[in-house]
């Protein structure tokens, strides 16, 4: 029994201390990853991330799709595009986001329905961020200009806008 205990005690310290001295904050790089990557060493957990080197006389551009009447999943729209800021930090004119909203989605951007978000939207707006809504949704939904936020331009259709920014070389996210 007491060596059972024991036997028990001794697993549990050396289980922490491996997940202790295993932590560090920073990401790592996969062993296997796109080749764009390839400057990234090749070795699983071993090596931090780099500052992203591979835009550093290119402008990243994305276009984010919205076609889900999910609060939670625009939270998650809204994070995906904060970090894309995050990492290019102040420098606003190394990156270019557009938003485009369609569908369902359309809530994200209406006062009516997600009032609470409109305060980070605008403020994602003032670095950089481009809000597009789609007017066949609006005409669908019977909507007015009025209904959106004021900083939401409407585009003709959202599909359409979102493969005009492809053709442009920007990529697609749909989170």
């Amino acid at each position: 029994m007491e060596k059972s205990r024991l036997f028990l005690s001794l697993s549990m310290i050396i289980a922490v201390s491996i997940l202790l001295l295993s932590y560090s904050p920073k990401a790592y790089a996969l062993k296997y990853g796109p080749s764009s990557y390839s400057s990234y060493p090749a070795y699983y957990n071993t090596h931090a991330l780099p500052l992203p080197e591979f835009f550093k006389h290119k402008t990243m551009k994305m276009v984010v799709e919205v076609d889900y009447a999910k609060p939670a999943r625009w939270g998650l729209a809204i994070a995906n595009i904060k970090n894309v800021m995050a990492a290019f930090g102040d420098n606003s004119f190394k990156y270019k986001l557009e938003l485009v909203v369609f569908g369902p989605g359309i809530r994200m951007v209406m006062n009516k329905f997600d009032k609470k978000n409109e305060a980070v939207l605008q403020s994602l707006v003032t670095y950089g961020l481009k809000i597009r809504a789609c007017h066949n949704t609006m005409l669908k939904a019977h909507l007015t200009k009025k209904a959106l936020f004021p900083f939401v331009k409407v585009v003709p259709a959202g599909v359409i806008e979102i493969a005009r920014k492809e053709m442009q070389g920007y990529a697609f996210l749909k989170p």
